[in-house]
């Protein structure tokens, strides 16, 4: 029986934190719009949730005044433009006003196939 329980215990916390990283996830993807990351070879400019196909947070450090994620994504801006897939730096700072991006650097981004 004691088994049971630590079993059950750790499904509901399992489902709660994948719960969080999906809101934390969706929350980035609405906070990248307006951002660009890249420069003149390799550029990319968020302008809606759709182009976001993939955001996955593959590491995460957090301070009391900053958060640094690394993350993969799959992007595709239109159907013709065909997909990509990107690794990026995002920095968030604190304002009195909540989390803000402060900066997203792009790590890499290539033609996916």
């Amino acid at each position: 029986m004691k088994h049971i329980f630590w079993l059950i215990t750790m499904m509901v916390l399992g489902t709660r934190a994948l719960c969080a990283q999906a809101a934390e996830v969706d929350k980035m993807k609405a906070d990248l719009i307006g951002q660009s990351m890249g420069g003149r070879e390799k550029c990319w400019n968020f302008k809606s949730i759709e182009q976001s196909k993939e955001l996955a947070i593959k590491e995460k450090t957090e301070n009391p005044q900053k958060r640094v994620y690394k993350i993969a994504l799959q992007l595709q801006a239109a159907k013709a433009t065909g997909k990509y897939a990107a690794k990026a730096r995002v920095e968030y700072v604190k304002t009195p006003t909540g989390w803000k991006i402060k900066h997203v650097g792009l790590l890499s981004l290539t033609k996916a196939e």
